[in-house]
């Protein structure tokens, strides 16, 4: 079947393939990490963890017991398969248990409802020459994370200790020491919860994913190049044909991401000697620039700042890039990147100077969005629909002419 009314003819499903392919990442913050045949911890579970936590030392303080406690305590509540998950991972208690003085994981100190371990004294040190004990001075413009535990809900709560739990004590080590300057450990196993329904071992597992990919990936040192250097190609041609930059930050202070889909051009990119592989990179790049400045605003302001603002001025589009094989590569390539490495990193997507092309292929493929992503999106035609809506979100000052700001026009590439 085509669709024929005031525009040549295109099969449907080509129609639809089109729009999924150059929108599937605004939806990345919708999508939940699915697995089949894994016994999920629901939300009794959940609630049955923080009920174990409350009690402190009572079971927590008992090391590896603390998963058959927990297990004895909650059988009538849980199903017996869900009792085994718990007694099956006892040594992942030990993240709990408060007993290990000087680790750097000890979540009893920053990431339990037990009580905190003592510090180690000047005597501990010297019994035991394999503790690190050293305190270690800080710079001065060092980046800290605020504290967001005590911020979180009790249902959130319960949900990280679950996922902390379900992590173990390395497993979390590991994650803290991916995290960018700035971000709290519980923002970043939050976003994960987010991203998986809240169901806490869906959430481990692709953290654990994520960091796989990041040991080959190496988004910090892609962050540490600059844009033309990981394209390979002169910095002037991706401003002039992918111009993505950073301005300033909103009302929430959240970093404002643009992003200008009208002036893209696959084809002068390709031909340049670009690879699909490399624009790709230059997405993983941005990415990690926009997770660095959510740190840096968490610590500047003193809250959980995790997610960005996103601009696409699709001014001047041209529907040419979604014939080019290599534009659809990039966005499914951008949508699984979105997804399982960087999720709950938009918090809010502006399309601004929408042909009705593109306000037509939203309304297609819609449907496939959750009802959280389509409160996200908002798609605006002229300028005197977009700019006052804008202007609610980010004070004029942050935003250049073009945009109805008063600040100086940004250099483009980010």
């Amino acid at each position: 079947r085509s669709i024929t009314k005031g525009v040549r003819r295109i099969p449907c499903v080509q129609l639809v393939r089109a729009m999924m392919g150059m929108m599937s990442w605004m939806s990345c913050t919708s999508c939940a990490h699915s697995v089949e045949g894994e016994i999920l911890i629901e939300d009794a579970d959940v609630g049955a963890v923080a009920e174990v936590h409350a009690q402190g030392p009572t079971l927590l303080g008992r090391g590896g017991d603390a998963r058959s406690e927990f297990a004895k305590a909650h059988a009538a509540d849980l199903t017996s398969d869900k009792a085994g998950l718990i007694s099956d991972k006892a040594g992942a208690a030990k993240a709990f248990d408060g007993s290990t003085p000087c680790s750097t994981a000890d979540v009893g100190s920053g990431s339990s409802g037990g009580e905190a371990a003592p510090s180690p004294t000047d005597q501990d040190c010297q019994e035991d020459e394999n503790q690190n004990c050293q305190e270690v001075d800080e710079p001065a413009d060092a980046i800290r994370a605020p504290e967001v535990r005590a911020q979180l809900s009790d249902k959130d709560l319960a949900a990280v200790k679950a996922l902390e739990i379900e992590l173990g004590e390395s497993g979390v080590d590991v994650v803290r020491a991916a995290l960018v300057p700035g971000e709290a450990l519980e923002s970043c196993l939050m976003r994960f919860l987010r991203a998986s329904d809240m169901k806490p071992r869906p959430a481990a597992k692709a953290l654990r994913a994520m960091l796989a990919w990041r040991a080959t990936a190496r988004p910090d040192e892609l962050a540490s190049r600059s844009a033309g250097d990981v394209a390979g190609c002169p910095e002037e041609l991706l401003d002039q044909y992918m111009p993505t930059w950073h301005q300033g930050f909103d009302k929430k202070g959240r970093p404002v991401i643009f992003s200008h889909y009208g002036k893209f051009r696959f084809g002068p990119v390709l031909e340049a000697g670009v690879t699909v592989e490399k624009i790709m990179q230059l997405h993983v790049r941005s990415s990690e620039h926009t997770a660095r400045l959510c740190g840096e605003q968490s610590s500047k302001l003193g809250h959980d700042v995790s997610n960005a603002l996103i601009i696409m001025d699709t001014q001047g589009w041209d529907s040419n890039n979604l014939k080019s094989k290599g534009a659809f590569d990039w966005a499914r390539g951008m949508a699984k990147s979105d997804t399982e490495y960087y999720p709950e990193r938009m918090g809010q997507l502006f399309i601004i100077n929408a042909p009705s092309s593109v306000n037509y292929f939203y309304r297609v493929v819609s449907w496939a969005f959750s009802e959280k992503a389509r409160n996200q999106i908002q798609i605006f035609a002229g300028r005197e629909q977009w700019e006052p809506a804008l202007l609610e979100l980010v004070d004029a000052s942050q935003l250049s002419p073009e945009y109805g700001g008063s600040a100086p026009s940004p250099d483009v590439s980010m």
